[in-house]
This record gives C-alpha cells, structure tokens and sequence, in this order.
C-alpha cells in the first residue's frame, strides 16, 4: 500500500461523487505495503452520514482482472464473511480509472492488525477461512495462481545467478521437489483462496475478527495451501519454529467445519514447506528488485528461509 500515484482532494472528490458520496471530509495516504496505492477517505453520504472508505489504485493488476476480485469479495460479504464489498455506481460498475489507474473504492472496517495474535484471534481466523473455503462450490468465477509453476521457473532463472551457493542450492532442491510433487498437489481439494493472508490481511476489535482485507492474491487454489500460508504467519516465531498453542488453535478451528481429506493429511508437512519456499522466493525477489528501492516497505525474506527450514527438519504434527 505504497503512495506510487499521488493524488489531490479535488481528484478524490469527483471520484467518490459516483458511488453516492458527496463531500470529502479527510484523503490520507497510506505509505504501507508494496504493490498499490491507498487512501483512508472520510466522506458524508447525501444524508450527511460519515463514511470511512479505502481507495485503491492498482499499479499493476491489469483492469481485466479486477471483475474476479470484485465479485468474490461480494460474494463472501454476502455470506457473511467480514470483507470489504466494493462499492458500485448507478450502473452497478465497481472499476474505474483514476489518473489513468484502474481503482476501487471500499468500506474501511474498524480494528487493528494482531502484532502478536492471540488463541481466540487464531481460532477465529481460522474458522473464517473454513467457511469461506466451504462456499467455494457456490462461486463460479476462476482465477489461476499467477504464482504458480511457470513463475517458479522464471523465478529461479532470475535468483540463481545473484544469490550465494547455500541458498541457491536450497532453493533448487525445494522448487524440485516442489515440482515433483505437483501432479499430487494439483489432485487436493482446490476452491477459492486467499493466498496472502498473514495477520496484517486481518482486522480485530479485541477478540472480535471485524475484518479480512486485501484479496488481491486470490484464485482457484489448494484449499490446504492456504491453510498453510495462515499457519506459517499466525503461528511461528521469529525463529520459524511452530507455537504449539497457536498452531493447535489454529488446525482445531479450521478442521471443526472443514475435516482434512487422507490425501491432504499426507502433503500437510510438505503443503506447509512449499508455502514457506513461495513466500521466500516473492520477498527475494522483492527485495532485489531495483524499482523497490524506493520509500516501499519490504519484507524480510530471511524470516521465510528460517521458516521453510523449520518445516523442512520439524515436519508439523496433525
């Protein structure tokens, strides 16, 4: 949630006067995050209500593929799952331009991101993603993980030849077998998947899940990878080790509506070490990318790499 495109009241005015706002109160720019631009807006309706709202300009999703973000979110919202349901104009359109940006203006959810998340607040997240995994059949719109195989390769064809030989070769080995497992993987129960959702993807008011954010990552995947990608975050310390209490909070809840097949308790310890490689290998990527060099908060990678070794030497208990 970089500030790439800046914008000025008079440009976010006219924007939001569409969706049925009338007057900007407040535009603050966020300078957090990595691949889009946000402002926190405050706005009146035509009844004088407040409004908190988020706009985001897209820096690099293409326009077309913002439809399927746009209905899945509604449809979880409809649900009732806590996401944040785009708002429409009076043509039902979501997408718009915005100095030549494709944009999206959304409610802004009360709470705060858990620094350290809590047994309920584990509990919970999970539950959330059990049941948004559990309406995937109703959904029919796809959406293929951008970050699938061939990114790997081109991944490694970009990494290989600027990092040292011990984490070359650690990351040959695992993209390998990461492959040799795929036809395995690519058997497992697939729906809709977050595949971004650490704990600053989620709003809590105490012990109260108030939101799930940012769905730009979202496609037809591996239920369990998702699962995984939680679990990684939630649920490990610095060291990449497993929080016992969190992790049994965590696979509680999320099994308590959505029982693990055989076949995905057999990939479970590699589901969790492939989810750990994809993280390792973005923010590698990231973080040697000239073009980030900029005031863009970046993510360590080395957390990742303690992480996949972790899994790699502690395969986690079911």
């Amino acid at each position: 949630m970089a500030v790439y495109t800046a914008l000025s009241q008079a440009d976010v005015q006219r924007f939001i006067q569409r969706f049925g706002w009338h007057d900007l109160v407040e535009l603050k720019a966020t300078e957090s995050g990595i691949e889009n631009t946000n402002y926190f807006v405050t706005a009146l309706d035509a009844n004088g209500n407040t409004g908190k709202l988020v706009l985001t300009l897209f820096e690099k999703v293409p326009i077309d593929a913002l439809p399927y973000f746009v209905e899945l979110t509604s449809f979880l919202a409809d649900k009732g799952i806590p996401v944040p349901k785009p708002f429409r104009d009076h043509q039902q359109l979501a997408v718009h331009r915005l100095k030549s940006k494709p944009a999206l203006l959304v409610p802004c959810f009360a709470g705060h991101h858990p620094q350290t998340p809590s047994l309920i607040q584990c509990q919970l997240i999970a539950t959330a993603l059990a049941k948004m995994h559990l309406a995937s059949g109703q959904f029919l719109l796809q959406r293929e993980n951008v970050r699938g195989p061939q990114w790997r390769r081109r991944s490694i064809e970009l990494l290989s030849p600027i990092l040292d030989s011990e984490n070359r070769q650690l990351l040959l080995e695992q993209t390998s077998k990461w492959t040799r497992h795929q036809a395995a993987i690519d058997a497992l129960p697939h729906g809709i998947t977050h595949n971004d959702l650490f704990h600053d993807n989620a709003l809590f008011l105490e012990n109260k899940l108030t939101g799930i954010i940012d769905f730009y990552q979202a496609c037809n995947d591996v239920l369990i990878y998702d699962l995984a990608v939680l679990v990684n975050d939630w649920c490990s310390d610095e060291e990449g080790r497993l929080m016992g209490p969190l992790y049994d909070a965590v696979m509680g809840a999320y099994q308590q509506h959505r029982p693990f097949t055989p076949a995905e308790r057999a990939m479970w310890p590699d589901t969790l070490a492939y989810a750990a490689l994809r993280f390792w290998i973005s923010r590698l990527l990231s973080w040697h990318d000239a073009e980030s060099h900029r005031k863009v908060a970046q993510k360590d990678p080395d957390i990742m790499r303690r992480i996949l070794l972790w899994r790699l030497n502690h395969p986690a208990p079911l």
